[in-house]
């Protein structure tokens, strides 16, 4: 059987992303789950890519007949277990084996700090995005997700500030969506007052 790493695919993510979200955010609607190894495998590195938590640069996602796999460097055992975390809550992961090594170590050598140095700066590009791109990738990201149980919530960005309106099946899934939202590049903060939770008071 042979392993291979999927070039990601944004464009046909971004039509996912957009197919599944742009019903009115009235209620919860059960979520369409990706077919495919590499339609998996790019929903998982679209999403660690755009999480502002993880160093993903170093992280490679192999997805075969079903089984998916994280190979490659964390920075830490946090980032290491957030990719766990971010990929099994991703549609269409059933299984994963989470084979990340963690490099955590202070660069001593100049070959090492001009590495350091220039992810670094990678990072700091990648946190300044348009309102646009947040828009988009937050939809994706909320589509993909099996936590949030919802794929009618509507988003809007100004400034970097996400508005999320819809209505939630717990308490549990409005957390996770607004987490997820809140650790998007990008995103400087997130109102959530709009994302209410069925069976509240404030839903009629």
């Amino acid at each position: 059987m042979n392993l291979f790493h999927p070039t990601p695919a944004p464009c046909r993510l971004i039509a996912i992303a957009l197919a599944l979200c742009t019903m009115p955010a009235q209620a919860s609607t059960p979520c369409a789950t990706l077919m495919g190894d590499q339609s998996v495998a790019a929903a998982v590195e679209s999403r660690l890519r755009a999480s502002s938590r993880i160093q993903a640069d170093d992280i490679v996602v192999v997805v075969v007949s079903g089984m998916t796999e994280l190979r490659g460097v964390a920075r830490s055992n946090t980032q290491r277990l957030l990719a766990e975390q971010m990929a099994r809550d991703t549609r269409g992961v059933d299984q994963l084996n989470n084979q990340l090594d963690v490099v955590d170590w202070v660069p001593l050598t100049d070959f090492a700090r001009n590495a350091a140095s220039r992810r670094e700066g990678a990072d700091r590009l990648r946190r300044v995005r348009s309102d646009t791109w947040i828009t988009t990738t937050v939809e994706n990201t909320l589509a993909l997700s099996h936590g949030t149980d919802n794929c009618r919530i509507a988003v809007r960005t100004l400034d970097g500030v996400v508005v999320l309106q819809g209505v939630m099946t717990s308490p549990e899934a409005r957390s996770t969506a607004v987490e997820l939202v809140a650790g998007t590049y990008g995103v400087r903060s997130v109102d959530a007052d709009a994302l209410l939770v069925a069976g509240s008071a404030n839903v009629r």
